[in-house]
């Protein structure tokens, strides 16, 4: 569990408040998130028809059996929030003595603070669900058109519960630092090497492009802004720049201005930092330093939310290879 003063790590947000707190930040947190797996129920909804990996006709299967999966996330969340109600304020006892908990009243308990936080249901792998349910992703219109169907699903089903229970359900674009591998390594136990689903070592992060498709910024940025909005639990969107960018400063300006028109919530550009540990030297660099040749070479890199200098050695190995195959976004189309 983690509670904060403000936003909870890298890309989780706290939405409106159903119990009285609005739209303040300040005191609450991301209580606790379930991610349902969606390629996963993409091959369940295949096998239920007796249909073939692409052809489009395991889609409304797949939709009840994605409702489904909504709902029993729900009771998953009010299960694990109705424990932590039930331990005692000294669980979390510097919260409590700081004042940093926002609603707590003493003679009420822990649930006085806790309601005010997100029960967040997250996914994983639209990218690789499309391509199992209609042999394509959403950076093709009809990808594009089923994917806000289902994030449309989970939209509803949150607005729903939050109505319902009283208590603040949300849609999550998880991060799955190390689900993306784990998730996978699942999967092909199951289901095999499915080219475009399977034929890595990582689903693709929530709703995201796939890293390995080549476009411009701009175009990324239009993607994505289609679907952030689905979202009031947390997302975050990113375009990927090379060194170069750095002489560049304006169009990184740009950017940014582009993609606050397009209703970005939350937007990183990912610049490589590369630092030399024997001479010094600060830039893009291959397997050697060009200055001296060296090989120890500490390399700056957004792996998630988060900035880190040892994602080759602090993530799994499908993290590691998804940071490794992302391409470059270039152009100016937009």
């Amino acid at each position: 569990m983690m509670y904060s003063k403000v936003k909870a790590l890298c890309r989780t947000y706290n939405g409106f408040d159903i119990n009285g707190l609005g739209q303040l930040k300040d005191g609450r947190g991301n209580i606790c998130p379930v991610t349902i797996i969606l390629p996963t129920i993409a091959m369940e909804a295949v096998q239920e028809t007796g249909s073939a990996v692409g052809d489009g006709n395991a889609t409304e299967s797949f939709m009840q059996l994605l409702e489904n999966k909504i709902a029993e996330a729900k009771d998953m969340l009010l299960e694990r929030f109705e424990w932590i109600c039930s331990q005692s304020p000294d669980s979390a006892k510097f919260m409590y003595e700081n004042n940093l908990m926002a609603g707590y009243v003493p003679e009420e308990g822990i649930r006085s603070a806790m309601k005010h936080g997100t029960l967040a249901i997250g996914q994983l792998g639209l990218a690789e669900t499309l391509q199992i349910l209609i042999g394509c992703d959403h950076t093709e219109p009809r990808g594009m058109e089923l994917a806000k169907k289902i994030e449309s699903l989970f939209k509803e089903k949150c607005a729903k519960y939050k109505k319902e229970y009283s208590l603040n359900f949300g849609v999550y674009y998880t991060p799955a630092e190390n689900l993306c591998h784990t998730a996978m390594n699942k999967f092909k136990e199951k289901y095999g090497i499915i080219p475009n689903v399977s034929d890595r070592e990582y689903f693709t992060n929530s709703m995201h492009i796939p890293v390995w498709k080549k476009m411009s910024p701009f175009e990324k940025i239009n993607l994505e802004a289609q679907l952030t909005g689905y979202s009031n639990a947390g997302c975050i969107t990113y375009v990927e720049l090379d060194g170069g960018v750095k002489n560049n400063i304006f169009a990184m300006e740009v950017l940014v201005n582009y993609a606050m028109d397009k209703d970005i919530p939350y937007f990183a550009i990912n610049v490589p930092n590369d630092t030399c540990l024997s001479c010094g030297y600060m830039d893009e660099m291959g397997d050697k330093c060009p200055i001296c040749g060296g090989t120890d070479i500490q390399r700056l890199r957004r792996v998630t939310g988060y900035l880190t200098s040892s994602y080759t050695t602090a993530f799994n190995k499908g993290k590691r290879q998804e940071t490794e195959q992302r391409v470059k976004h270039t152009g100016c189309e937009v």
